[in-house]
């Protein structure tokens, strides 16, 4: 399935453009003739390009609103090649637009629409296919869609709020690490020119700082290249997922810092195993959907070792109890409550809603005490150099007395 961009006269003879979706350009011209049209000019619609004749990047917020308007489209009656159809033609993003036609072409051939997605759209969360199957198996397709949206825009609120909280701080810091580099690299060495290099009768603290200042410009080269290589290594370990995991184990046991990362990982994996069992899956498969969604390597083995349980025929609020030691006992209970009355979906999306709530509270802490910590550090370090060079220069006129 391609767009065809076409110019044609209508029924008066007044020439018109547009845009057809179709399998090939003799089915453009049928499809145009069905509306009385006559085609004198027909193409492929070239794809959309960004500078440089790159593609922009699918971004997750724009997946997660193109999972929202196909299940808003589905929940309004639309049918799903009809819908898979409209988001092709209308969707801003080239690559989605070209995958919307991708898995229509697949959903034509006979495929299920959780296989079609995976295929084609590889960027999205892993449980998004599995609750689209769920949607397939039930008959309830805008619903299963409806709900992985929202666990979607729930995790990029939590991603939003965030970095919004620590990139006030990110920035002091950044520029706070400038002005100590010009203050090190051209204002400090003056001092040891003054000096003619005697540092003898100086205090250990304006030794260290002007000592600090002359050796970065006696190696600024070297320094810059280290410089560089640290940026390179945090370049490689964001698109490491190893890495990446072994980094977030270690921000786990931060203080404040880490209460968020557990915090958000448990409120989104109960809100998905909920909206699993409520779309009609089984514990174990609802349990696995759970995991596909955790980012923390840590979180995903304590589930693992709760499935397996779970699977041996214990029951869940005994595992969790056991394994993953960051649920708070009246959660548990919440869990225990849930399975014996059955209401075990209901239970957990309320505490899905609990978590997001206590999540968002500690992102509003981290970003009250980041702020001024971060002031703080600044002010210390730029202090510790106005009072090295302050003594550098008492020191100074005593000696000429």
């Amino acid at each position: 399935m391609a767009i065809f961009k076409y110019k044609a006269l209508d029924r008066n003879g007044v020439s018109v453009s547009g845009e057809v979706d179709a399998l090939s350009e003799s089915h453009a011209f049928e499809m145009l003739e069905r509306r009385r049209l006559e085609a004198f000019e027909i193409g492929v619609k070239p794809e959309s390009s960004e500078l440089f004749g790159g593609t922009r990047r699918i971004k997750s917020k724009d997946l997660s609103r193109y999972v929202r308007q196909l299940a808003t489209l589905l929940s309004a009656g639309v049918t799903l090649l009809d819908a898979l159809g409209s988001l092709s033609r209308s969707n801003a993003h080239p690559a989605l637009s070209k995958a919307s036609q991708a898995i229509r072409k697949d959903l034509r051939a006979g495929m299920r629409l959780s296989e079609a997605m995976s295929n084609h759209l590889p960027q999205l969360p892993r449980y998004v296919p599995r609750l689209a199957e769920l949607g397939e198996a039930t008959g309830q397709s805008a619903k299963a869609l409806t709900d992985a949206a929202e666990r979607m825009e729930y995790e990029d609120q939590m991603r939003s709020e965030i970095s919004t909280a620590l990139s006030y701080p990110m920035f002091l810091a950044v520029i706070g690490g400038i002005i100590t580099f010009l203050l090190f690299l051209f204002i400090v060495p003056r001092f040891d020119q003054m000096l003619a290099g005697n540092r003898d009768s100086l205090p250990m603290m304006s030794k260290l700082v002007i000592g600090a200042g002359v050796g970065l410009k006696n190696n600024l080269f070297v320094v810059l290249l280290a410089m560089g290589a640290i940026a390179a290594g945090i370049i490689y370990i964001s698109r490491s997922a190893s890495l990446k995991s072994s980094l977030r184990t270690w921000a786990e046991k931060l203080p404040v810092v880490g209460p968020v990362l557990v915090q958000s990982d448990l409120g989104g994996w109960s809100r998905t195993v909920g909206m699993a069992l409520d779309n009609g899956a089984d514990l174990l498969t609802a349990l696995q959907l759970g995991e596909y969604g955790l980012r923390s390597g840590r979180l995903q083995a304590g589930m693992r070792v709760v499935r397996s349980e779970i699977r041996a025929g214990r029951n869940i609020d005994e595992v969790l109890e056991e394994n993953i030691t960051d649920f708070d006992p009246l959660t548990i209970d919440l869990v225990r409550t849930g399975r014996a009355s059955g209401g075990l979906a209901d239970m957990l999306l309320f505490v899905g809603k609990t978590q997001e709530a206590e999540t968002k509270e500690l992102t509003k802490r981290l970003s009250t005490l980041a702020e001024p910590i971060a002031i703080m550090l600044i002010a210390g370090i730029v202090g510790t150099i106005v009072i090295s060079i302050v003594l550098a220069m008492t020191s100074l006129y005593d000696f000429a007395i």
